[in-house]
């Protein structure tokens, strides 16, 4: 008897899977429990109203994954410590371990409690085979960029996770990619603690094919002067949905997350963000920046949630947005909920076009059109690359922005 009341034909064939294993847990049970409960997320759903996975999957074939060449990344060019995650299966780094490291493939995780309510998080808790395992030890200074590749290259279905400890005092620098042509459905879970005083610095760059439909979650744990910080660039796919669970849990840590979306034809693109706020004196800035041309959609939201312990608390948000053609579309929505009485909070959401006096600015000094709204398009953007501090990477996340500007 099925635990699904009329499933899709990819639910059915996700629940044959969730049966076809052997060895299932107790809590991978209760996972697969939970989202028959839940199921895919809908436009009825608050929080999922912009991105109908129910929708995209309905009709999906549930077929195979196909084998495809992968080629090299551009991040390739910093010489990183290079994990593969091709449609699900882990690949090693091919050297040997560096000291201070500790990484290998594990089990994966059997719950996260703050997202047992999230229907996508469930399903990869019940049907994610193995993770990802990494920590850096104690007051290591890891300098080398680690790079995590999560590749999709055909139909069906797949998930993984990884789950990472940043230990007292320890710097990282993390790049991920989601990349690919395959049309098929992938789901990353990344579980992370950064503890005291630790430094994490994470970036983020989906440039896959227009079939591709991706939810990627990073729940990540901030102790005492944690510091963490996010920047990502997504040019969509089918439906494409970055989540960032920042919960700050001791006093002193802070984050900066920052996004931006670049979107043409029928892509989708939506990062999400919940910051959650248990302890005094923590800081967050957040910025986003959406692009959207033909019929894109673009979907931002974010939300600041300071519980009553979280005295001075510092958080900031803008999400700004710029509309290229008539049928192209943003949804932003910005969130405070605030319960204790001495912050500082604020947030705000533009959404416009080009400014038809800097496009005349700069046409009388010589550029054609298209090099005009480039340009513009360019600097807008720019904002959100700008926050790498690396050059090299900085450069490279900038030469992406230009690929796209000369596609459209």
């Amino acid at each position: 008897m099925s635990a699904l009341a009329n499933p899709s034909p990819f639910e059915a064939a996700l629940e044959a899977d969730f049966n076809a294993r052997s060895g299932t847990s107790e809590a991978q049970a209760a996972a697969f429990d939970r989202f028959a409960k839940l199921r895919l997320p809908n436009r009825r759903v608050e929080g999922w109203k912009w991105t109908d996975f129910n929708a995209a999957l309905r009709s999906a074939e549930p077929g195979d994954a196909a084998e495809a060449d992968i080629k090299p990344s551009p991040f390739s060019a910093l010489d990183p410590l290079e994990f593969r995650i091709v449609n699900g299966r882990i690949e090693l780094p091919d050297e040997p371990v560096s000291e201070g490291l500790r990484y290998g493939v594990v089990n994966p995780v059997a719950t996260i409690p703050d997202l047992e309510d999230h229907p996508i998080a469930s399903l990869n808790v019940a049907l994610a085979r193995k993770a990802l395992g990494f920590e850096v030890s104690d007051d290591v200074a890891f300098d080398r960029p680690v790079l995590i590749r999560h590749i999709n290259t055909g139909g069906g279905f797949s998930f993984a996770q990884t789950m990472m400890r940043i230990s007292p005092g320890a710097r990282l620098r993390l790049i991920e990619t989601y990349e690919g042509e395959g049309a098929g459905f992938y789901s990353h879970l990344f579980h992370m603690v950064v503890r005291d005083g630790a430094d994490f610095r994470r970036a983020v760059c989906q440039d896959m094919g227009e079939g591709g439909i991706v939810n990627s979650i990073c729940a990540a744990k901030l102790d005492k002067q944690a510091k963490f910080y996010s920047t990502g660039l997504s040019t969509g796919s089918r439906l494409s949905r970055h989540e960032c669970h920042v919960h700050f849990w001791a006093p002193g840590s802070s984050a900066s997350i920052n996004s931006a979306a670049l979107v043409a034809g029928e892509r989708h693109s939506d990062f999400t963000t919940d910051t959650q706020f248990r302890a005094e004196g923590c800081a967050v800035s957040q910025l986003h920046k959406g692009v959207a041309k033909d019929r894109g959609r673009n979907v931002f939201q974010g939300k600041f949630h300071v519980f009553r312990e979280a005295q001075k608390t510092d958080a900031k948000m803008a999400a700004n947005a710029l509309i290229l053609s008539d049928g192209a579309e943003e949804n932003h929505k910005p969130e405070l909920e605030i319960y204790a009485d001495d912050v500082e909070c604020a947030h705000g959401s533009t959404v416009g076009a080009l400014d038809e006096d800097a496009l005349f600015y700069l046409r009388q000094r010589g550029l054609n059109e298209n090099e005009a709204r480039a340009l513009l398009i360019e600097a807008f953007v720019g904002e959100v690359v700008e926050k790498f501090e690396d050059e090299a990477l900085r450069n490279i996340f900038a030469s992406l922005v230009d690929k796209w500007l000369e596609q459209q």
